[in-house]
């Protein structure tokens, strides 16, 4: 058991440097896009995700969502809207974490998943939020702490999100 999770997690660490390297500019200056290295990725944040919704404390708050079904439209069409929720993962929840070798993987996978999504499909960079991002900064701020929690614990939501964003 302990021998296949330090296969995936070197599986995991070798798509991740392989990923990096592949997203990076050519000598022409443009960046390239892996559709398919994309959805490897993608896969295995899903088993990271689970991993490291186990070791934070669970959602106690079921009536609140922050990621709704309007923001998954949004998210499907608007750039703007996708590159300011991957960022506010990045920069609002993760940066919240005690840093551990799994966490640290998987916030690293989550940004270089990030560069290489807009490299498959160039975003020009927003400086005012979108309402839909407004609205959930506000809820998350409002829940504090468990807000941390909920975001980590809704990847379940966002990942399929992105995955189907790739595979459209």
């Amino acid at each position: 058991m302990k021998g296949c999770s330090i296969f995936r997690s070197g599986h995991f660490l070798f798509l991740l440097c392989l990923f990096a390297v592949e997203g990076k500019k050519s000598p022409t200056g443009r960046h390239t896009c892996r559709k398919g290295l994309l959805s490897q990725v993608t896969e295995n944040l899903y088993v990271k995700a689970t991993s490291l919704k186990s070791s934070i404390p669970k959602d106690v708050i079921k009536t609140t969502r922050l990621l709704k079904k309007t923001t998954k439209m949004l998210f499907m069409t608007n750039c703007t809207v996708r590159d300011q929720l991957l960022s506010f993962y990045v920069k609002n929840v993760f940066s919240h974490l005690e840093v551990g070798s799994d966490k640290l993987y998987f916030i690293s996978a989550f940004q270089v998943l990030q560069a290489n999504m807009d490299a498959c499909l160039p975003c020009a960079p927003s400086t005012r939020l979108t309402s839909a991002v407004k609205k959930l900064k506000r809820v998350f701020v409002k829940l504090g702490d468990q807000g941390i929690y909920k975001a980590i614990h809704e990847l379940d939501i966002l990942l399929p999100w992105i995955q189907a964003y790739i595979q459209t």
